[in-house]
Parts: structure tokens; sequence; C-alpha cells
């Protein structure tokens, strides 16, 4: 299987943009809060001496997280459990995902985990594969249609890329699987799609949509120059 970096590229950029963002409004507050009762300089003291805490506090969640945990993911990616993936040339991404090529279609494989009461934590996958109709225009009515339970598992069809997870989760059998969703996919006549064109049409179309969305919920809190720190109001 071929190796992907423990720390993916440019992520310390994000920790750093995101805890040096955060850390400055604190070290604002810090500032106008310490300005009464001290000198203008030992408050501006204050606030970098809080700014550069969240900055170590934030290189700190960085080395555990895309290190040491990451790293534990890793290596059960390269376990048996995904042995056939890699007998079938699937591609794991540095986001931890398997994807590559299963009689013409394009199927993708994530990894998930969720965490239960009493931190109990269950491992599972969820299989993805993209199709085009047959036709040219979208159905979306028939994606509903299609939708439902199945013997795989429960089957969700939507713009045009359709996802489950595995009866089998626990130990899914991935060959299984993918012949049955292959079935569906071509009884159904629904033709292979590739990622790169899916991402490029309908991808492209959705990632508008929640960007719009998401804008429409971003609050701005402080502006000074080219530099914003916004605030992102959760979803009602």
């Amino acid at each position: 299987m071929n190796k992907i970096p423990i720390i993916r590229k440019g992520s310390y950029k994000e920790y750093l943009d995101s805890s040096g963002r955060v850390g400055l409004f604190l070290a604002l507050f810090s500032f106008l809060i310490s300005l009464p009762d001290n000198s203008a300089v030992d408050s501006l003291w204050v606030g970098f001496y809080v700014w550069i805490g969240i900055i170590f506090i934030g290189g700190i969640g960085f080395i555990s997280e895309e290190y040491f945990v990451r790293k534990k993911k890793i290596k059960k990616l390269y376990s048996e459990k995904y042995s056939f993936l890699d007998d079938k040339s699937f591609v794991l991404n540095q986001d931890l995902y398997f994807d590559g090529t299963y009689q013409d279609y394009q199927l993708r494989v994530l990894p998930m985990t969720k965490w239960q009461k009493r931190k109990k934590k269950f491992e599972y996958v969820i299989i993805e594969a993209f199709y085009r109709f047959d036709a040219e225009h979208d159905d979306i009515k028939r994606e509903m249609n299609l939708s439902g339970e199945y013997f795989l598992g429960q089957l969700h069809f939507a713009n045009q890329c359709v996802g489950f997870i595995p009866k089998d989760w626990e130990l899914p059998n991935f060959k299984e699987n993918f012949d049955g969703l292959v079935g569906i996919l071509k009884r159904n006549k629904l033709i292979p799609f590739s990622k790169v064109e899916w991402e490029n049409t309908i991808g492209k179309r959705i990632k508008e949509l929640k960007d719009i969305e998401t804008k429409s919920r971003t609050k701005q809190i402080l502006k000074i120059g080219k530099f914003e720190i916004k605030y992102e109001q959760q979803k009602k």
C-alpha cells in the first residue's frame, strides 16, 4: 500500500492560523481588561503573553492530533482489515480515506470513528460510489426512489453519489460489498462516473451552495486592515 506522511502537508499552517487569530483576539481582550490598573506597556506585555500562550497551547494540540493520534489511525489502515483494498490498488489519501476503481466504478472507503456514551468507541466504514444517469438530466426523484434498505445496508442515493454503512461494519467483507454495490448500480443503469468529473461538476455545485450557507451564518467580530476575526453561528 502507498505510504502517506504522518503529519498532513500544510496542516501546521491551519493550526498556526487558527491559534494566532484566537490568541490575538484574547490578547486584545486581556490588554483592555488590564489597561485600567496597569500602564499601557505592562498591558501590552499581558496581551503578548496571552497571545504566545494560546499559540503554545495550539502547538501542543497540533502535536497530539497531527502526530500521535494520526499515527495510530494510519497504523490501523495498514492492517489486514484493509488488505483487499491494497490488492485492488486502492490509494490511501492523506486525509485518511481510500479511493480506487472497481469494475469501472470509482469507489471511496471512509474509515470512521464514533464515540458513544461511557466513552465507548465504534469504528466502521462508509462506502461510496459515483455514478451518472443514462439520460443527460439529473433525476432527483429517481435517486429518492432508489434510496432505502438493501441486503448490503441502508443505501442513500443523492447528487450522483451513493453511500452506505455495510451491515458487516465491524469487519467488512469488501469484495462482497463492492460486488453487491456494483450489481445494484448496473441493474439500475447507473453509469460509472469518475471522482474528478464529479468534483468538477456536482461537487463544485455543492461546495458553492455550502459556502453561501456558511457565509450567511458568519458574523464579523473584529477587523483590523486585512485581518479579520469571524464567528460562525451554529445551524438551527
